[in-house]
């Protein structure tokens, strides 16, 4: 446990740290907030802010992990719009202004580099500071030489990443939580330490007395077996099911024509809402608890307003830590059946051949991706083919890792892996051009990543999937299917929506809730 109380760095150790050109300096303090979840600290720090999140975790058999991450401040977000870098707040001398976004936000990376955080304290973990939030689809452009794609509807900006200025760390273990104010060198000069150490500290007595502060956390509840009626009539799809069912049957023509081997076609599902992205993402933790749990707040680049991402994804796209890159595909799945047990599904799933055929492809193509930014011989499938069970489905999983390349950053491992394998197909090139050909809608955050940047060479991204992204009062969910030549068309389409029931159910649970409280505070 780290200490209780104390503010460290000291205030001499802040001025080493910045004589020695530390550009961002988190100045933390460790309280003991008995009673305090997660959500309750995202209330009293965040509450939908813009640039604020919530980041958590749960492992397959609903273990909560060890930390939670609340973005209570946002220095400055680096967005898009019309391809071209967007800052909004208080950006720090001497990092690009404009140009290409990802250059942007490598030349960033690159600036603010430090590893404060290990001269502060070694049980910290790797979020402290760095840049916090989405990669959309569309950043393959970037990286692939594609045309404009299809219809962008619902014209967000391609990605939107905070740089995290004050954040609450929610110890599982010990029931700390550990308060963390960044100190960011703003102008480039070396003057002004003194108030940038006094300002820090005065951000920490203000967060610690937000968080003492009494605050009406909500109860809701609703009728008993409400989350299992049938909720198909509220939801509208991008494909009807004809149409869906002829892109799985001309893909599977693609592959016997030998273009590509595995194509993951996707359909949206919408649905108008006036809930709140807070409640959806109450009630998506509960129903559904995954390893890649978010609630994230954005301003629009081009007018007034704000966008929510809320989402529960199963799976990695890539992550760096400590020199060790790490990958976890995912493709092969079932659904659950409360008639049958998980072992028996999850039986029949690793018999399955289609199944594993489509996994398989991953993980050579996972093997492929990240050797090119790894350190020869390096490279190896720790776990293979395992069953994975979540709250309405089942996936066959592995991992595949290795040492990262001594001239390559964490950036650059990103780009290797992005899109995921498991989100387009193989051969990826060719699976992109067929995806913008065929489907109907540009994916906007879909199938792109959310996740973090630190500022000592790690990062942590997961895939945008099991995601609901909140606009306008509307609630936008996709899923894809992994087409191969044994592909049943119908069973494809269902496995759609499968993968979507978990944040549907979230979104329209969270509407039904808000109607019961609007319907009691009538009365």
């Amino acid at each position: 446990m780290r200490d209780i109380g104390p503010v460290f760095p000291t205030r001499e150790t802040f001025h080493e740290l910045a004589t020695a050109d530390h550009k961002v300096i988190p100045v933390t303090t460790t309280l003991l907030p008995d009673g305090l979840t997660p959500v309750g600290i995202y209330r009293r720090l965040a509450n939908d802010a813009p640039g604020t999140f919530l980041l958590e975790s749960a492992g397959q058999d609903g273990t909560w992990s060890r930390y939670s991450f609340i973005g209570a401040g946002t220095a400055a977000t680096l967005t898009e719009h019309n391809g071209q870098a967007v800052w909004q707040g208080n950006v720090p001398e001497g990092v690009p202004a404009t140009g290409n976004p990802l250059e942007v936000l490598e030349a960033s990376l690159a600036f603010l580099v430090t590893d404060a955080r290990a001269d502060i304290s070694d049980t910290l973990p790797h979020l402290v500071s760095g840049f916090v939030g989405f990669l959309g689809w569309d950043t393959v452009r970037a990286w692939v030489e594609l045309g404009d794609g299809p219809q962008d509807d619902l014209n967000l900006p391609s990605m939107a990443m905070n740089l995290v200025t004050d954040l609450a760390i929610y110890d599982a273990w010990d029931g700390t939580v550990t308060l963390v104010a960044n100190a960011i060198n703003f102008n480039g000069q070396s003057t002004g330490v003194d108030g940038a150490y006094d300002r820090a500290v005065a951000r920490l007595d203000d967060m610690t007395r937000r968080l003492a502060e009494p605050v009406a956390d909500p109860v809701s509840y609703a009728p008993a077996g409400w989350l299992n009626q049938d909720f198909s009539p509220q939801i509208d799809h991008s494909w009807h099911e004809q149409d869906f069912l002829a892109a799985v049957r001309k893909t599977q023509q693609s592959i016997r024509d030998g273009e590509v081997s595995q194509l993951v076609i996707s359909r949206r599902f919408t649905t108008p809402t006036t809930a709140t992205a807070f409640d959806t993402y109450r009630v998506l933790r509960a129903i559904n608890p995954s390893p890649y749990m978010f609630l994230y707040t954005f301003e629009y680049p081009d007018r007034e307003g704000v966008y929510h991402l809320v989402g529960a994804s199963p799976e990695t796209l890539v992550s760096v830590k400590d020199n060790r890159v790490l990958t976890h595909p995912i493709g092969g799945s079932k659904p659950k059946d409360p008639s049958r047990s998980v072992r028996s599904i999850g039986e029949e799933l690793l018999a399955d051949p289609k199944e594993r055929e489509e996994h398989m492809q991953l993980v050579e193509l996972a093997k492929s991706e990240i050797s090119s930014v790894c350190a020869p011989g390096s490279v190896e499938v720790s776990d293979f083919m395992i069953v994975q069970q979540f709250s309405h489905i089942l996936h066959l999983v592995s991992t595949v890792e290795g040492d990262i390349a001594a001239d390559q950053s964490a950036l650059d491992v990103l780009r290797a892996n992005f899109p995921a394998g498991t989100l387009s197909g193989s051969p990826k090139n060719r699976a992109l051009e067929l995806l913008d050909e065929w489907e109907p809608h540009a994916r906007g955050p879909f199938g792109g990543t959310v996740g973090y940047f630190d500022l000592a060479g790690n990062m942590d991204m997961a895939i945008t999937i099991r995601t609901a992204v909140f606009k306008d009062q509307v609630a936008y969910l996709q899923a894809g299917a992994g087409i191969v030549a044994e592909s049943v068309p119908e069973s494809e389409a269902e496995e759609t929506l499968t993968k979507a029931t978990a944040a549907i159910r979230a979104v329209l649970a969270a509407q039904e809730l808000q109607n019961i409280k609007a319907e009691n505070n009538t009365r």
